[in-house]
């Protein structure tokens, strides 16, 4: 099978060819949206085991959501510790909370359910400390599925070296780039499902700096943007500045 990369069809087979190295992936639990998007932020640039169990030190310290409006951040920072940036979302997420209150009179994000996608794309990227990454997670992970991908730093390194997304382009532009590609009668699920499978190829086979191009299911159709041989022949990601800490690590 031919993958015409770049086209409107390619997400699909892609996402088939991934399928059968990695299986099928199903979301088998969705959080309700508040607490996806606190798990979506303190995600950011960190390892996915060490988020989710700050995320669950988190929620066994403050089982009420809103009663982080009244921490002081010296009280979050040691729960959410080692994630990266802790004292930075210490600080940002009383203020998220406080900042969602202020707007629906409630903390509750149920009624982005019903919202156009970009209207509730929107409406997250306008709270503080929440990007395109989290937006969507909260949007496609959650109770919410709302079809919607999410684009971390998995995807949008597969997604430049297959030529899908723009190379150089930020993650609001490889967000932009692959939704514009995916089909309109894709669900939910189907976003759920290419999310993980290339998240899945990017920390195993397509890693940032030495891609095991040689075992990469899409390699006879892939352009390997970004991606050489060095002197003794070894298959390596032109070199540029490495990631901060965490970067390569999951939503």
């Amino acid at each position: 099978m031919q993958i015409r990369l770049a086209l409107p069809s390619d997400l699909p087979a892609v996402r088939d060819r991934l399928r059968a190295v990695f299986g099928p992936q199903r979301a088998e639990h969705r959080m309700d949206p508040v607490s996806q998007l606190i798990k979506a932020v303190i995600s950011a640039r960190t390892y996915d085991e060490v988020a989710w169990a700050a995320f669950i030190r988190l929620r066994a310290a403050f089982p009420n959501w809103a009663t982080l409006t009244l921490a002081d951040p010296a009280q979050i920072e040691p729960v959410i510790d080692p994630v990266t940036f802790a004292e930075d979302k210490a600080r940002r997420l009383p203020i998220l909370i406080r900042v969602i209150i202020l707007k629906r009179g409630e903390l509750n994000l149920d009624f982005l359910k019903d919202e156009p996608l970009d209207e509730a794309m929107e409406w997250l990227t306008r709270l503080p400390g929440v990007g395109v990454k989290a937006a969507a997670a909260t949007l496609n992970f959650s109770t919410l599925a709302r079809p919607v991908l999410t684009v971390d730093t998995h995807v949008h390194r597969v997604g430049g070296r297959l030529g899908l997304t723009p190379r150089g382009g930020d993650r609001t532009v490889a967000y932009d780039g692959l939704m514009e590609q995916a089909p309109a009668d894709w669900d939910a699920d189907r976003f759920f499902e290419l999310h993980w499978l290339l998240k899945a190829h990017g920390q195993s086979i397509c890693s940032h700096f030495d891609p095991a191009c040689d075992l990469c299911a899409l390699r006879d159709a892939c352009p390997r943007i970004g991606v050489g041989r060095d002197q003794e022949g070894d298959v390596v990601a032109f070199r540029g500045p490495r990631t901060l800490p965490g970067e390569e690590a999951g939503i």
